[in-house]
């Protein structure tokens, strides 16, 4: 072999940088165990995130249900009390030309003493 002026240990070493073993070791270990400690920090971060999501998610699912039966209730009540008012108003509709002294959008505010036929029974 030819001697190009570098011995054989100078090549080597200058291809490989020097890292004593046991140090390469210890800086590895410790990054690996921050990562380590990182991503499981993380991952508990996550699970009480998403368990988070899920109660507001339940909450809110509560409250629509009840929203929903609430609306429901007042939806009977206006056709209950639409309902009312039509058959007041056939009532009213149908008295109207029986009475002599109250015209129509008074006659809501009558009572059945000054209806014809209570006041023919007395």
């Amino acid at each position: 072999m030819a001697s190009t002026g570098r011995s054989r240990h100078s090549e080597s070493a200058s291809l490989q940088p020097f890292h004593p073993v046991g140090l390469l070791e210890t800086q590895v270990s410790e990054d690996e165990e921050r990562r380590l400690q990182r991503r499981e920090k993380n991952r508990v971060a996550a699970q009480k995130s998403r368990k988070r999501q899920t109660q507001r998610a339940d909450l809110l699912h509560e409250a629509c249900e009840l929203l929903e039966q609430r609306n429901r209730q007042l939806r009977r009540e206006v056709d209950s009390l639409s309902e009312e008012h039509r058959l007041l108003s056939e009532v009213l509709r149908a008295h109207e030309p029986l009475s002599p002294i109250m015209p129509c959008s008074v006659a809501s505010s009558t009572s059945s003493s000054l209806q014809p036929e209570a006041v023919a029974a007395r």
